[in-house]
């Protein structure tokens, strides 16, 4: 537990065990706005302990070149070898664009998840996208005249092939885990309705060449490609309705709440361990009965799996926490103040 008013760097402690874990902030997706004005780079090290294996890994951002990340010493040359290997779930104000944001957010929070889970889904998601800019950019060529439209047929046939292979992994995987989070909202409240609305099957490869080529004077016309998992929208749905456009601030909250428990799960089930928790001001936004809820919820599942839950709390107002009951039990317990 990590308490300290505002400003006293509570969140920046999450942030760093993240950027190890990840490879990347969870706040923004330039690192170097992460430097301070004053400095000219920062260094963030941390040790990890999985499954009786311990991993140092050092993150250093300069603001002249970019990042660099060393993992036992050794410098990677991407975040791919990271994934997987030290997890780690953040539930946090800013992730709430997940419930709030648009397809584009809550794509990224899916894709993130699967591909800590599956190497062969990282892998095919980042074979896509390049392929997507690379005929994102024919397309431009093709809209100034420099060359035929008929030079987009030789992007085509890659790029539906793997976007086909990745429409039916993320399919696969979003059943799987609207299994997780029915488990989670039945351990919190059976009578929430709360669920994922996502397409009943993947599209097969034939109907994905015909909507392909169906789409063509659209993609021109916009100058991007119209047609793909990366227009992909997964709603969510509470008490039958748009939660995006109709939900309070407390159920917009509990639904993060509830979305990233089941991550948790998901991940724990794919990989074999427990990720870590990282709950920034968990109880912003929630009142006592439901935070009390959540924290019976939290223990249940550590009794459940009969090894504790490595779980990082930070707040604002520790008589709230010690209210929901999150520092009662047997487990260990460390509660660390902050100043700014």
């Amino acid at each position: 537990m990590i308490w300290g008013e505002n400003g006293s760097g509570k969140t920046a402690v999450l942030e760093a065990i993240h950027i190890l874990s990840f490879g990347r902030s969870f706040r923004t997706h330039k690192q170097r706005d992460l430097i301070r004005n004053s400095d000219d780079a920062l260094a963030i090290r941390g040790g990890f302990l999985t499954n009786r294996i311990s991993d140092d890994v050092a993150a250093q951002v300069i603001r002249s070149s970019g990042q660099k990340i060393k993992l036992n010493g050794k410098i990677l040359f991407g975040r791919k070898e990271l994934l997987g290997r030290n997890n780690v779930v953040v539930l946090s104000p800013e992730e709430q664009s997940v419930t709030k944001g648009g397809p584009v957010e809550r794509r990224q929070f899916f894709d993130k998840m699967f591909s800590v889970a599956s190497p062969d889904y990282v892998d095919t998601l980042q074979t896509y996208s390049r392929g997507l800019k690379q005929r994102n950019a024919a397309i431009a060529q093709v809209k100034e005249n420099r060359y035929p439209p008929e030079d987009l047929h030789s992007w085509d046939d890659q790029l539906v092939k793997t976007g086909q292979k990745l429409w039916l992994l993320r399919y696969g995987f979003i059943l799987e885990f609207k299994n997780h989070l029915k488990e989670m909202i039945e351990r919190y409240d059976n009578v929430i309705q709360f669920e994922l609305s996502y397409a009943d099957q993947a599209p097969s490869l034939e109907s994905y060449k015909n909507e392909f080529k169906n789409s063509l004077k659209k993609d021109l016309a916009l100058g991007r490609t119209t047609y793909g998992p990366h227009r992909d929208d997964i709603s969510l749905i509470w008490d039958n309705r748009d939660l995006r456009n109709f939900g309070s601030q407390g159920e917009h909250k509990l639904s993060l709440v509830l979305l990233k428990l089941a991550e948790m799960s998901f991940i724990r089930e794919k990989t074999g361990t427990h990720p870590t928790l990282l709950l920034d001001d968990l109880f912003a936004k929630l009142d006592l009965e439901r935070s009390k809820k959540i924290v019976s919820l939290l223990q249940g599942l550590e009794s459940e799996t009969g090894e504790p839950v490595q779980t990082i709390v930070t707040t604002t107002d520790l008589l709230n926490v010690e209210q929901s009951g999150l520092l009662k039990g047997e487990k260990e317990t460390k509660t660390y103040h902050l100043e700014r």
